[in-house]
């Protein structure tokens, strides 16, 4: 599958500050860490997580509805957060510290508008946990599995 990229425009950006990324951390989809391909999937997530820069966060517990997205600054080393509201640790004073290709989905997909209304396409916390969860128990084991490599 291919990953979808979108179209970056850092001159709205720019003029808002990143109020979106200033609110809450864009949400990544399985693909952002190499799904469908299982290998490539387990090591690319241990390899965020274990940076303590990105999380796993949750819609319902019960149902097995989690995703991943980065941690919201002052928060990060935490593997599982479930906070509602905070500014992405990827964001600088001059804009995202990660390059266009290496973010969340949602923040590439993402369409900037003047007015500070920008269309997130429908990437919702419920919508993206749906997309992980084919990929629950693999995400959850090496969620797991770094929090035991940091004790």
């Amino acid at each position: 599958m291919n990953r979808p990229i979108g179209v970056e425009n850092p001159e709205v950006c720019k003029v808002c500050g990143g109020k979106c990324c200033k609110t809450y951390p864009g949400l990544a989809t399985p693909e952002d860490f190499g799904a469908p391909d299982i290998e490539k999937l387990k090591k690319n997530l241990f390899k965020a997580l274990s940076s303590g820069r990105w999380t796993v966060d949750w819609v319902k517990q019960e149902e097995g509805l989690y995703f991943v997205r980065p941690a919201v600054k002052g928060f990060e080393g935490s593997v599982f957060d479930h906070r509602y509201t905070g500014e992405c640790t990827f964001l600088t004073q001059t804009g995202c510290k990660l390059s266009f290709e290496n973010r969340p989905e949602s923040c590439r997909m993402l369409i900037p508008k003047i007015d500070e209304r920008c269309d997130s396409q429908g990437y919702t916390r419920a919508v993206v946990a749906q997309r992980w969860k084919e990929y629950y128990d693999i995400l959850i084991d090496v969620a797991i599995d770094v929090e035991n490599s940091n004790f």
